[in-house]
């Protein structure tokens, strides 16, 4: 097994112009451009993936549409799937498999249970061999809830002994000294295979060209490198407990919800589903 998704690793991380064939891959992010962010320099290698975006990326702020210069909501949901489907159409992807579950910005940690079965469906309908995600690191609670789902679907896939992806993360950021960090991992309690790519200059200017194209989200997109890309296989991670000693990013944001409550929520979404899986057993 461990050799087998060593093998499997190596090649969905690939360059984008690796003969190696990409692995049935799904991709489940947070919001639209979280996998630029993640995959950007080799995003045209995802053709044949399955594209999830839990929300639309708008967080109810009656002020961020007039602070975009638009007018309403539907106004910069709209423009962030313009965008989004520019940067697939530059990555050479348009017509990617892809769908957004609904999940309102900032929310998606409120909806636990419910986004850990929506994602077992979908891994049972597009039986992928890898889950590209977000890592538990504190950032943003919509991202941490993506980790939660990922990896409690993957434990009822093995829970019922059927074939399992492996899940592989990307950085996003996480509270540091100078307020945010961006583009490393935090230290794992187990240590798991890591990759770390440097992106040739094209591939740098292609990553930047995507990223400049999300035009409503320049200002957070800025602070995330274009000069490599890093990877590991998922560590295992303790829901209950905050990823890090003292205040995680978001607890220093007013984004729905704090650490401490993201852990309560994590306890009883998880023990609702193990008294699912105890209650199959019987």
């Amino acid at each position: 097994m461990e050799a087998t998704n060593t093998e499997t690793f190596a090649r969905a991380t690939a360059p984008e112009d690796d003969p190696k064939p990409m692995p049935p891959a799904l991709l489940f992010f947070a919001h639209p451009d979280d996998e630029t962010i993640a995959l950007g320099g080799r995003l045209g290698r995802f053709g044949g993936a399955h594209l999830v975006h839990v929300t639309d990326g708008v967080p109810h702020n009656e002020n961020l549409p007039k602070a975009h210069g638009l007018n309403s909501f539907a106004e910069y949901v709209n423009a962030r799937q313009v965008e989004l489907r520019h940067v697939l159409e530059i990555a050479g992807v348009a017509g990617m498999s892809r769908e957004c579950l609904g999940v309102p910005d900032q929310e998606a940690s409120l909806q636990l249970t419910w986004l850990t079965r929506r994602l077992l469906l979908l891994l049972h309908i597009h039986h992928p061999d890898v889950i590209f995600t977000h890592p538990y690191e504190g950032g943003h609670p919509d991202h941490d809830a993506c980790a939660f789902a990922a990896h409690h679907a993957v434990e009822l896939k093995r829970f019922h002994r059927e074939p399992a992806p492996l899940i592989v993360e990307a950085p996003f950021y996480h509270a540091s000294h100078d307020g945010m960090e961006t583009g490393v991992f935090l230290p794992a309690g187990r240590e798991t295979p890591q990759l770390r790519y440097p992106l040739s200059p094209r591939e740098q200017a292609r990553k930047r060209a995507l990223l400049n194209a999300f035009a409503t989200q320049h200002e957070t997109l800025r602070c995330f490198p274009v000069d490599e890309e890093r990877y590991r296989i998922a560590p295992a991670y303790e829901f209950r407990r905050p990823p890090h000693p003292g205040g995680v990013f978001y607890d220093h944001h007013r984004w729905g919800i704090s650490s401490h409550a993201f852990c309560e929520l994590a306890w009883e979404a998880g023990d609702a589903l193990e008294e699912e899986m105890k209650a199959a057993c019987c």
